[in-house]
């Protein structure tokens, strides 16, 4: 069954698609961290910068890509998955400094072992903190990446 295409275009339309899906990410993470009013101090503005950062590697891959433009969009992509992965840990040290104030926890969080301590933190049983919410910046991220692989510019090198 043939879609009209020819194979090239079609990688040009995943390659558009994937770095469509990673504006639409982009746009819900300032969304819900514009909701939640995410910016009271400066480890709060890490993901605002990440943010700028993604803007400019998609725009870098997106508008007349060449092998240096994707390169550095390569670069700050992974700079962004590191930074996200802090998000991800410091979300979860939030949620475990929260862990002697939750009702459910407050006379036994003491006597709990740090294991069991931080894995109550990380599966978001004691704290606020939504700890994947920052994995939104690394798919972001991988999706750029993604929409470079094998991309014609490069190759022409």
């Amino acid at each position: 069954m043939t879609t009209g295409t020819i194979p090239g275009e079609e990688v040009g339309i995943a390659r558009r698609l994937l770095l469509a899906l990673a504006a639409l990410a982009m746009a819900g993470t300032s969304v819900e961290l514009a909701l939640e009013r995410h910016w009271d101090d400066f480890v709060k503005l890490i993901p605002w910068f990440a943010l700028g950062v993604l803007a400019v590697a998609l725009a870098l891959v997106a508008y007349r890509p060449a092998a240096r433009r994707i390169a550095i969009a390569r670069l700050l992509c992974v700079l962004v998955i590191a930074a996200s992965a802090i998000g991800v840990y410091k979300h979860i040290e939030e949620n475990h400094k929260a862990g002697p104030l939750d009702y459910r926890y407050s006379e036994t969080w003491e006597s709990m072992s740090s294991a069991e301590q931080w894995w109550k933190a990380a599966t978001k049983a004691v704290g606020p903190a939504p700890v994947l919410a920052s994995g939104v910046l690394a798919q972001a991220a991988l999706g750029i990446i993604a929409a470079t692989v094998g991309h014609p510019a490069v190759r022409r090198r």
